[in-house]
C-alpha cells in the first residue's frame, strides 16, 4: 500500500472508475482522504439500458467536485449478447470487458494524449472478499494495456480497498458523510447491471417487477438464444433456467 501512495501522489492524474456502487463509493472516499483530489477525475461507463437510475446524478452528488466523465461502450448489452451468441456467466464475464473496461482505457488513452500526462493512476473498486479468483490479484501493477514504452507513457493499476471487508466499505461511506445508492435500500447486495449474472433470485424478482419491460426484453433474448443467465440441476447436470421458467 505504501508503494501504491508513493506512486499516486508522484501521479499526474488519478482516474476513478465508478459504477455508482458501494465499492466505487467507498474507493472514492478513501482517495479523497489521501488528499488527492485536484487530480481525481472520475470515469462511468453507462451501462444503458442496464443501468439503474439515477445514477449519473447521484455520482455526481457525491463526487467532490471532482470531474466526471460519462463513457459509453461501442456496444450495449443486448448486442453483445447476439454477437457472442451466448449471455454473460460467471466464467466468462464479457460485459465486464466490453461494457466498462475497454470503454474505460480508451477514455483515459484519449485523456493522457490531450493533456500531455505520462503518469497516471488507473483506480479500481475490487475487494480481495469478493472471491477467491480476486483475493490472488495483484492490488498495485503497472498497466500493460495502458503503458506504452515508446511515449513513455506509465499507467498503475490500483485498487485502493483491495483489503476492505464489507463492514469497512459501509462504514468509510458512512465517514463520509454519504448515503449509499438507493437501490441497496431495496434489498439488492449489489450494484450492477439490473439483471447480474451474480443476482440472487430474489433480486431477480425485485427487479422483473421494478424493470418489466427491460425483463420481457431479456427474457426474449434468452429464448432468441437458446442460453440463459440463471442454470439449473438435473440429475447433476446443469441445464438452462429461463427467466420466463423462473418468474411466470
Amino acid at each position: 500500500m505504501n508503494d501504491a501512495l508513493t506512486t499516486a501522489h508522484q501521479a499526474e492524474v488519478i482516474f476513478v472508475n465508478h459504477s455508482g456502487g458501494k465499492d466505487s463509493q467507498a474507493m472514492l472516499a478513501y482517495i479523497m482522504r489521501q488528499g488527492f483530489k485536484g487530480r481525481v477525475v472520475i470515469v462511468h461507463s453507462d451501462l444503458g439500458e442496464m443501468e439503474w437510475e439515477p445514477m449519473h446524478g447521484f455520482i455526481t452528488a457525491n463526487g467532490y467536485g471532482c470531474e466526471v466523465h460519462v463513457v459509453k461502450p461501442a456496444q450495449d448489452f443486448f448486442e453483445l449478447c447476439r454477437r457472442f451468441n451466448r449471455l454473460p456467466s460467471g466464467m466468462a464475464r464479457f460485459c465486464t470487458s466490453e461494457l466498462k473496461t475497454a470503454p474505460i482505457a480508451r477514455f483515459i488513452k484519449a485523456y493522457m494524449k490531450a493533456h500531455g500526462f505520462t503518469r497516471a493512476i488507473n483506480a479500481i473498486g475490487i475487494r480481495a472478499e469478493e472471491s477467491p479468483s480476486r483475493a490472488k490479484k495483484n492490488p498495485f501493477t503497472l498497466s500493460a494495456k495502458l503503458s506504452t514504452k515508446r511515449d513513455g507513457v506509465q499507467v498503475w493499476e490500483w485498487f485502493p480497498i483491495f483489503n476492505y471487508t464489507l463492514g469497512d466499505v459501509w462504514f468509510e461511506i458512512k465517514k463520509a458523510g454519504q448515503q449509499p445508492h438507493e437501490i441497496y435500500s431495496k434489498g439488492f447486495s449489489r450494484l450492477s447491471c439490473v439483471f447480474c449474472v451474480f443476482g440472487r433470485v430474489e433480486e431477480h424478482r425485485m427487479a422483473k417487477e421494478m424493470r418489466p419491460e427491460l425483463f420481457a426484453k431479456l427474457a426474449k433474448l434468452e429464448r432468441d438464444l437458446g442460453k440463459t443467465i440463471r442454470l439449473k440441476q438435473v440429475n447433476g447436470v446443469k441445464l438452462p433456467k429461463y427467466l420466463d421458467e423462473t418468474f411466470c
